[in-house]
């Protein structure tokens, strides 16, 4: 009995194997048709939004420099126009002279900096200042005369100065 079942069991293998090789054999059946999609329609190109620096005569300013308090206005003996260096900024950060006049920077900050400009008659630099020194300068040419801190760039200020 066990070799009838074996034998049944072989040729089943068998039958199975050829109906394979019978499939394998046949051409594929062919292909279906593409399915109808609607076309997408193409999408129009949009405007990307553009980044607008800020100009040149934005400073930029400091979380330092907005929260140290403006020095006490101190007058002068010699009546000089006066920007006080704070820790980190010119105040006032624009000042207008008349020509020939001389301008005094003074720092009255914890930190080191120095006044370093350009204009008409050229480059000019302070030098570094420690807490309490001043630089002056004299102006006798009218015009615009950027500065900065060479130390802290963010520092900004700005003489104009009359005819």
């Amino acid at each position: 009995m066990i070799w009838a079942l074996r034998g049944l069991l072989l040729g089943a293998f068998v039958l199975v194997g050829g109906l394979a090789l019978v499939a394998a054999q046949q051409a594929p059946p062919p292909p279906l048709p593409p399915a109808q999609v609607a076309p997408t329609p193409t999408p129009q190109p949009t405007r990307a939004p553009t980044l607008v620096l800020p100009a040149a005569s934005n400073p930029i300013i400091s979380r330092i420099s907005r929260e140290t308090p403006t020095p006490v206005p101190r007058a002068t003996p010699s009546g000089l126009p006066e920007v006080h260096i704070v820790d980190y900024g010119y105040q006032p950060g624009q000042i207008r002279v008349q020509q020939g006049a001389v301008v005094r920077w003074t720092n009255s900050g914890d930190e080191g900096h120095d006044v370093t400009g350009t204009g008409p008659g050229g480059a000019w630099r302070s030098g570094p200042l420690a807490q309490g020194e001043s630089y002056q300068r004299q102006f006798p040419l009218p015009g615009e005369y950027p500065y900065v801190c060479s130390i802290h760039p963010e520092m900004r200020g700005f003489v104009v100065v009359q005819p």
